[in-house]
């Protein structure tokens, strides 16, 4: 088994390689920010909803007070059966969003190690035509 200090074999200041796996800081970076506003963007709503529950007791008393169907009133309803859908949806919906974050980080990689093989192809190619003008 690979210890971290095996595994990390080209460091440098802009890449890090993890076997096949490159690293820029601008790539996680790009995807951290991505990630951390779709973090609160969903934290936002889910606090928001949850919240709306007492506000609607506290505003409005027929939210409590009158049945809607076979007894049961709006927040009876809303919090045993809607709120519990809404938060699968919304645990299901930021999942698939999270993972199309790191899809998108892995296409950020695969992009970095084409750039790098260029990069390397591009200097090696102006090395040899430096060495034939010579």
């Amino acid at each position: 088994m690979a210890t971290p200090a095996d595994v990390v074999t080209a460091p440098s200041e802009q890449h890090a390689r993890h076997g096949e796996h490159v690293d820029t800081i601008e790539n996680v970076n790009r995807v951290f920010v991505r990630q951390r506003r779709l973090s609160f963007s969903f934290g936002a709503v889910f606090f928001g909803v949850t919240l709306l529950v007492p506000a609607f007791t506290v505003w409005w008393p027929w939210w409590w007070s009158v049945e809607i169907w076979g007894g049961f009133t709006a927040n009876y309803l809303f919090v045993s059966l809607i709120y519990f859908v809404f938060l699968w949806v919304l645990a299901w919906t930021y999942g698939a969003r999270a993972d199309k974050l790191d899809a998108q980080l892995e296409h950020m990689d695969m992009q970095e190690i084409q750039d790098l093989e260029i990069e390397e192809i591009r200097a090696a190619a102006q090395a040899a035509e430096e060495g034939v003008s010579r």
